[in-house]
């Protein structure tokens, strides 16, 4: 074997790095050759000396404690992968577990009553169901609920003021079957919703506005009120207004 090319091999011999059938070639020549012998000797000499106690000292006990509380607490403790795999997934079911009881606990939200209000309104609309029964006569349209409530809902009409009675419906609302009379004004469309009140006694007019709805809402002789257009709240309070005790 030329020795010009032992170095190289030598270094990867001595690093383990070389496979059999080459380990046996260099182990080989170094039988034969004193000069990479001697080389090979003496790398292995540093090597032990390096390994040796006389290196190696142990850090005084202040200081050791002082590197040990830098370190993750337990971090020497390591479980077998298996267990580590399995707390990892217990954790990750026990999560989506929590999850699952939340939503099936809370569900998802239910609209209110305002919502519910405008939603009906929307669907009127859509629906092609705006009206049962259409009639612009107060007389016509109040005889028609007879039989479908369990109450006679007052049925106005306000043509005069610029509200004109246009019909009247059957909806449910709130686990409970109402009276929804329909006015117009100009090119818009009130639903006004009616069912009885919990007493007799006289709300204040309450507005507010739900996908761009406006939702008025009162209390009065004995009926609870809701107005829902796209009409301005303004007018929308003025029509509540025409409601008299």
């Amino acid at each position: 074997m030329d020795c010009r090319l032992h170095y190289d091999l030598l270094e990867a011999y001595l690093d383990g790095e070389l496979r059999l059938e080459r380990t046996l070639d260099v182990e080989a020549h170094l039988v034969s050759c004193g000069v990479c012998s001697a080389e090979v000797q003496s790398w292995k000499d540093i090597q032990a000396t390096m390994q040796g106690s006389a290196f190696y000292h142990r850090a005084p006990a202040h200081l050791e404690s002082k590197l040990r509380n830098l370190l993750p607490q337990n971090r020497g403790e390591r479980r077998p992968w298996f267990q580590r795999s399995v707390w990892a997934a217990g954790g990750a079911a026990f999560a989506i577990a929590v999850l699952l009881v939340f939503f099936i606990v809370t569900g998802p939200a239910a609209p209110s009553p305002s919502q519910e209000l405008v939603e009906s309104h929307i669907r009127s609309l859509m629906a092609d169901h705006l009206m049962d029964v259409v009639s612009t006569d107060q007389h016509t349209v109040k005889p028609w609920f007879d039989g479908k409530l369990d109450f006679a809902p007052p049925v106005p009409d306000f043509a005069a003021e610029g509200y004109p009675l246009a019909g009247g419906r059957l909806d449910y609302l709130e686990n409970r079957k109402v009276a929804v009379l329909i006015y117009h004004r100009a090119l818009h469309i009130v639903n006004v919703y009616v069912w009885p009140a919990a007493d007799n006694g006289t709300s204040a007019i309450g507005t507010k506005t739900i996908h761009g709805y406006n939702v008025v809402a009162w209390r009065k002789n004995g009926f609870e009120f809701r107005a829902v257009s796209d009409l301005n709240t303004a007018e929308l309070r003025d029509l509540a207004g025409l409601f008299k005790p």
